[in-house]
């Protein structure tokens, strides 16, 4: 299995914090990571390796930066992405992976490979984990599915975020009709920069996570499906926390978020938790202050908190 993400600018800080958080977590092998240059300033010494760059983490683990331009935002590259390092660069992989770049892994890694042999590895969305069939957004999707050819959709209710998806080679074709559905979408808008997540919430369409569930309904293979506790988004999660309120956690004040009532989240806890090994994202000297200052902060939202 590949584990897989794409960046670009500051968001490097958080590709090293997911690579830390999966080499701590067991993962040992290549990890595959699309990216506008330049490359990580943590990644000096990585060498050329045709186009891509290879920054040897350890001896057994390595990452692989794959220069991917797109005028689209990232987002919607992520099924392209994805099929190019299955069909491409890990032709013999079991499956991939993909984690948005602003997540860390908490579970073990033994965990996601024995996910995978359940079918594709999906997690509820925070906001809106339940989306019955018969809602309206799903009428756009399946419109959306029929444009592009597939006219047998299935009846779902959930509805996944788009930050993990984990698909096994055995079921390739779910990526590949993400893909299709991605290129039908752009193909029949009119969009500036190829972004629709300020569209409003009333539409079917606000991203590339619209388009995941709309290919969802229009393959057939197998899906399992954990909670919004997978991410996080609520209690007693065991798997991955995704940064999803205000700043990332490399840019927030923790002090000033705690006076405000915004106290660290797990997610804030947990990149800084991996952001010194085996990948040194920021000086000793910044990291044990972080550190500090969410333990100060923390305190301080016992006591005050905006509901």
């Amino acid at each position: 299995m590949v584990p897989c993400t794409l960046y670009s600018g500051a968001y490097h800080y958080g590709v090293g914090g997911l690579a830390n958080s999966l080499y701590r977590q067991g993962f040992r092998g290549m990890m595959c990571i699309g990216y506008a240059p330049p490359l990580p300033p943590w990644a000096e010494g990585a060498r050329r390796d045709g186009n891509d760059m290879i920054f040897q983490v350890s001896h057994d683990f390595l990452l692989r930066f794959i220069p991917w331009p797109s005028s689209n935002n990232l987002s919607l590259e992520k099924a392209h992405f994805l099929l190019h390092v299955l069909d491409e660069v890990a032709p013999q992989a079991d499956g991939v992976l993909f984690f948005d770049a602003d997540i860390t892994v908490h579970g073990s890694w033994m965990f996601f490979e024995e996910w995978l042999h359940q079918g594709v590895a999906l997690c509820l969305d925070g906001c809106y984990p339940l989306v019955p069939s018969r809602h309206p957004w799903r009428k756009g999707w399946q419109a959306l599915a029929l444009e592009a050819g597939y006219d047998r959709i299935r009846d779902l209710e959930y509805y996944a975020n788009s930050g993990f998806v984990g698909v096994p080679r055995a079921e390739r074709e779910t990526i590949h009709c993400w893909a299709v559905l991605i290129e039908t979408f752009l193909r029949s808008q009119s969009m500036v920069d190829n972004s629709v997540k300020f569209a409003s919430r009333e539409q079917a369409f606000v991203g590339d996570q619209d388009m995941l569930n709309a290919a969802l309904m229009a393959t057939n293979g197998p899906l399992s499906f954990i909670g919004p506790e997978g991410m996080d988004f609520s209690p007693a999660g065991y798997t991955m926390s995704h940064s999803i309120e205000g700043a990332k956690p490399w840019r927030k004040n923790f002090l000033v978020q705690a006076v405000s009532g915004h106290p660290p989240s797990k997610a804030d806890k947990s990149f800084w938790r991996y952001a010194d090994y085996p990948i040194r994202l920021f000086g000793s000297i910044r990291i044990a202050a972080e550190r500090s200052t969410m333990k100060m902060a923390s305190v301080i939202g016992r006591f005050y908190r905006r509901s």
